[in-house]
């Protein structure tokens, strides 16, 4: 039987949303969606949420109401998806890539300094597989922070969760994340300007005004089971750190790291990290037994289009970084064999 990398937990509470929103016939944004922001609002601690149709919806809304253009710079770390250099390009400005730290995965103060100009006007932090990054401190160069917390929903920096330090956060619900809606995203603030361009961004229809503005709205169908995935979110992050806890004591006398996590933050373990120079052969032998270890990041953004400067942090995460399945519907026995497996390859084949 495959152990898959990810797998939603979806039960048939789940589904008690879905249910009621087909006996109301209302299947468009409605009220599901407007519960789902309040209460996002609430475990987030922001006074602003806009539910929209997937993550990579927020990240554009987000870029567009900084007043991000042409001609200006983003900072993104190179160690990434995709996404945020598809949406820098979406508004015509310019991704600067940035190296990360090979212990925390993360863009620090020191990565990002030497790569400042008077064109910059944002900064992306993403807490990469649930790890906070260095807020405070990438907080001191004075640039607006937009907080990728597509990963580290449930996650705690000094306390408090995650999205609350920068200008604006925003969260993934996609088949694979923490939270899993199918698709979805969610963009949060505190600020009442930003919120107002948001929200007229993103409401095209009947306008007395044209200008370009988008439909990425949410649906009541997927605010539905946002809602139910939403409730159950303490418990996922106790599972996941749960599971870590035994694949910590498991592996602690192999060779392998882990990945770092800042003092006074709480990291939700989206993913589990061996970090070892073994990983190519690692993942090929983990998948000959049907557990689907894999590279957690496909490519670094700068293996695509190019950048000055060194990325030896990035570089050497993306060599030596394995994921583990690790998530809430793994059962006891599949937890047992992952932790088995990799020591079976650590005892009797790593040589």
């Amino acid at each position: 039987m495959i152990i898959k990398q990810s797998m939603p937990l979806i039960e048939l509470a789940d589904f008690d949303y879905i249910r009621r929103i087909i006996k109301s016939s209302q299947v468009a944004k409605g009220v599901f969606v407007d519960q789902l922001q309040s209460k996002m609002n609430r475990i987030i601690g922001l006074r602003h949420s806009f539910a929209t149709s997937n993550g990579t919806a927020a990240l554009h809304l987000a870029l567009l109401s900084l007043g991000i253009k042409k001609s200006d710079d983003v900072i993104i770390p190179s160690y990434t998806c995709t996404a945020l250099l598809n949406v820098i390009y979406y508004v015509g400005a310019n991704p600067v890539l940035v190296d990360i730290d090979a212990e925390t995965f993360n863009l620090t103060p020191n990565t990002i300094k030497h790569k400042l100009t008077k064109k910059t006007k944002a900064i992306i932090v993403t807490h990469t597989f649930g790890f906070p990054g260095d807020l405070d401190g990438i907080l001191k160069l004075g640039i607006p922070i937009i907080e990728d917390c597509a990963h580290s929903i449930g996650s705690l920096y000094k306390g408090k969760p995650t999205g609350t330090k920068g200008r604006i956060a925003i969260f993934s619900m996609y088949a694979t994340k923490m939270l899993s809606s199918g698709e979805g995203g969610m963009i949060c603030t505190n600020d009442n300007t930003i919120a107002k361009r948001i929200c007229d961004l993103n409401n095209p229809d009947k306008r007395e005004d044209y200008k370009v503005r988008y439909n990425y709205k949410m649906s009541d169908l997927t605010a539905g089971l946002a809602l139910n995935q939403l409730k159950k979110l303490k418990r996922f992050v106790d599972c996941r750190i749960s599971i870590a806890t035994k694949y910590k004591k498991a592996f602690a006398t192999l060779p392998v790291n882990f990945q770092k996590q800042l003092p006074m933050t709480r990291p939700n373990y989206y993913r589990f990290i061996d970090f070892t120079s073994k990983a190519n052969k690692i993942i090929k032998f983990m998948q000959h037994h049907g557990i689907m270890c894999d590279k957690p990041v496909h490519k670094p953004l700068h293996h695509y289009i190019g950048s000055t400067g060194s990325f030896t942090g990035t570089d050497a995460v993306w060599n030596m970084a394995v994921s583990v399945p690790i998530y809430p519907a793994l059962k006891d026995k599949q937890i047992l064999r992952i932790i088995n497996t990799t020591k079976s390859y650590f005892n009797n084949y790593s040589k």
